[in-house]
């Protein structure tokens, strides 16, 4: 997953998870919106701590030619270069006191899926009946009656 991908994801999610609640889950029930960000929020957070303490080891990626995970410290490496898997190397070698750093990205995983979630909401609305900040762009739906003969 990875720190910065990690938040990345849970942007777009939060901006998903508004319009599917807005769109299908909101008549059902009105509570589907913190169920999702619970389980989306969750999710990430409980990949990316398995990853950090090796649990989930990363050293399978190396079977890829472009990529070279150390063996020592391969979850911290891992998170902080994931976009080595798409080929772009930052090559952010994890250093003591980088804890604090790790710490604070973990929890920001919150706010950035409700920044997403917001926008979401704004551009999709935030009730059934309301079209959103994005109305003007969507195709018109015409309603053709059919002709009694």
């Amino acid at each position: 997953m990875g720190f910065v991908s990690s938040i990345i994801a849970l942007f777009i999610l939060g901006w998903l998870n508004s319009y599917l609640y807005r769109k299908y889950l909101r008549k059902r029930n009105k509570d589907w919106i913190a169920f999702l960000a619970i389980i989306s929020i969750g999710v990430f957070w409980i990949l990316d701590c398995l990853i950090y303490f090796d649990v989930l080891n990363m050293t399978w990626l190396n079977s890829l030619p472009w990529i070279n995970i150390p063996a020592s410290g391969s979850g911290r490496y891992f998170l902080w270069n994931s976009f080595m898997v798409i080929g772009l190397h930052p090559n952010i070698s994890p250093q003591a006191g980088m804890e604090i750093v790790e710490l604070v990205l973990l929890i920001s995983y919150f706010p950035w899926y409700v920044v997403g979630k917001l926008l979401g909401k704004i551009l999709h609305g935030y009730r059934t009946y309301q079209q959103g900040l994005y109305w003007p762009f969507r195709p018109t739906k015409t309603v053709i009656k059919k002709r009694e003969k």
